[in-house]
Order: structure tokens, then sequence, then C-alpha cells
């Protein structure tokens, strides 16, 4: 009922599949090439090799570096207080693109704030552009209850430096609702610092 051959054959078929051999020559012998050849007959490894090329091809993931901030806002007004911090992180891609997210905390008067948000930042130099969308449980005046509401938020900055390691930014909101729960309506404007 067993058969052995079979069985044998069987194994060889699988290992043979994880193992490696190296060859090395007929009757395993092998010989030195010639050290003093002309830069014109060396080769260079081929592509199937098990040579590692990350120095000439680095991944995708090599190139990308975190990203950790923090933005905040205030009126400075005698008359209401506006406080918000925005905590974010993210990645960097070759220190142009910045793609990240983070949470919003905030107080408003009396009552508090926080949400969340998602961005992408493009820069140019020392100035930049930024879309993130934005959503926030805070007080809305208008319905006079705590509610979500969220926009999208379209800024332009600048970069102290080019290693963006703080910035100053002004934009707009675009969203009515967003705008009429903000201590300055559809005006956004923030001051970063990367660490």
């Amino acid at each position: 009922m067993f058969q052995a051959k079979g069985f044998t054959v069987f194994i060889l078929f699988l290992v043979s599949q994880i193992c490696y051999g190296q060859y090395d020559g007929l009757n395993g012998e092998t010989k030195k090439e010639n050290t003093e050849t002309s830069d014109n007959n060396r080769k260079t490894p081929s592509t199937d090799s098990l040579m590692d090329d990350y120095e000439e091809k680095p991944s995708f993931s090599g190139q990308l570096s975190s990203y950790k901030a923090i933005e905040f806002m205030t009126n400075g007004s005698q008359y209401s207080l506006f406080l918000c911090f925005d905590p974010q992180a993210g990645v960097s891609l070759n220190d142009r693109l910045f793609l990240g997210g983070g949470v919003n905390l905030g107080i408003y008067n009396t009552t508090g704030m926080g949400g969340a948000f998602g961005f992408s930042r493009i820069s140019f130099n020392k100035i930049f552009f930024q879309a993130e969308y934005r959503a926030i449980n805070t007080f809305v005046p208008i319905e006079n209850k705590r509610d979500w509401v969220s926009s999208p938020i379209f800024l332009v900055g600048f970069a102290y430096d080019e290693s963006m390691s703080s910035w100053a930014s002004v934009g707009i909101s675009v969203n009515g609702d967003f705008s009429r729960s903000m201590p300055f309506g559809a005006l956004v404007y923030r001051f970063g610092v990367r660490f």
C-alpha cells in the first residue's frame, strides 16, 4: 500500500523548492579568474543576483519621514476666550509634500470643543498651501445645542525655514455652519511648531 519510491520523489520535489545550490564547475573544480581583467570585460551583477541594491534603488517607505507638530489658535480678546490646540502626526515626502491628521482640542467661552482632522500640505521654499477637512463637536449657536460640524479648509502659510520647523498660516472655511461656530467666522489662522 505504501510506496516508498513515490513518497521519496514527493519529498524531494517539495524540498527542491526551498533548497539552494551552488555550481562549482565541472568535477567540483573551481577556477580563479584572472584579476587583471580590463574594465571593459568586467560585468556588473545581474538583476537576479542576491545582492542587496538598496542604496541604488531605495524603497518607497525609505523615502518617508515621520512628521509630528502642534498648531494653536487664539483670539486674545478680553470679552471672549478662544484657545485651540491641534496635535498632529503624519509623514513627509521629500520635504515638500506632507500628509497627516490629528485631533482638535479647544475651548470657546465656557464650552469645550473636540474633533479630528486630516490634511495635505505642499510647500514651495518657505510658502505652503494646505487643504484639510476638519470635523468638531462644539456648541452650535443657531441650533442652541452641541453638535458635529465639519468643513473643508484651505490655507496659505509661511514657514520660517525650509524644514518647516515653525510656521504661520491663514485661510478660510467653506461650510457656513462651521464658520458660525467659530469666533472669527470663516477666517482661520494658526501658528505651528514641528518637533
